[in-house]
């Protein structure tokens, strides 16, 4: 079950950068846009063997939290 969710992620994201490479003209845009898909497809593997990771607003405040009360 899991091997098919790889495969169905990684086959979006392949046909997302495909899609990014053939409409943009500028080879930074492309290298950027793969890059962001790249990471996105990695986080979603991960997501789906750990779901209980912390999500980004726990890691900010995990972060800033202590910025916070030493304002107050």
């Amino acid at each position: 079950m899991k091997l098919g969710s790889i495969l169905g992620i990684l086959m979006l994201a392949t046909a997302i950068v495909y899609g990014e490479w053939k409409s943009s003209k500028e080879k930074r845009a492309r290298i950027v846009s793969a890059g962001f898909t790249a990471v996105a497809a990695v986080i979603g593997i991960i997501l789906l063997f750990q779901p209980r990771l912390p999500g980004p607003t726990q890691f900010v405040k995990l972060i800033f939290g202590s910025v916070d009360k030493f304002i107050k």
